[in-house]
């Protein structure tokens, strides 16, 4: 095991998540920033990770993110029960895109495909598992999820995965030299 490496991956995640939680914060106490501007940087963060720091940083972010916005109060009480389908929702993500990242036009594919992947995923969690499963979440709660886990979420997951890719492209140059 390369200890520098891990030792930079770790920063690299620890900085990437940090960076998630204080964005969904920003977006529960500024009510003009929405989901439309925190689940594209979720999104773009999980990705950056995977590039930067790996995969396996990337799912503990990805699991972490809900988790750490039901603590900090970004997420609703009532929601807990979806914690871990956002927390899977998050892994689908960041695997689909980390499997083709790096084929021919794999990135733009990865990211397009784990967005639509973690779009049908959400959505059914949201209008079918739920009941599935019998958690216990409100009608008027499941009503307003079945909407935030419809469109905004595939068109969230897509603009955070031009974002990363073009953040990345931007920033690998500069921060290879660096490390």
């Amino acid at each position: 095991m390369n200890v520098k490496k891990e030792t930079r991956n770790m920063i690299f995640s620890a900085l990437f998540l940090t960076l998630a939680v204080l964005i969904q914060i920003l977006g529960k106490n500024i009510p003009q920033i929405n989901q439309f501007f925190v689940g594209p940087m979720v999104n773009a963060i999980l990705l950056l990770t995977v590039y930067f720091a790996g995969l396996k940083w990337a799912i503990l972010i990805g699991v972490l993110t809900p988790v750490l916005a039901f603590f900090s109060g970004v997420l609703a009480a009532p929601m807990a029960p979806f914690i871990p389908f956002i927390a899977a929702g998050n892994l689908l993500y960041s695997c689909i895109f980390a499997l083709l990242k790096n084929r021919k036009s794999g990135e733009f594919i990865g990211f397009m495909l784990a967005s639509v992947l973690k779009f049908i995923f959400l959505f059914v969690s949201a209008t079918r598992l739920i009941d599935l499963f019998a958690i216990g979440i409100p009608e008027p709660v499941k009503a307003k999820l079945a909407v935030a886990m419809g469109v905004p979420q595939l068109l969230t997951a897509m603009a955070g995965g031009f974002i990363a890719v073009a953040l990345y492209k931007m920033l690998k140059v500069r921060l290879h030299t660096a490390f």
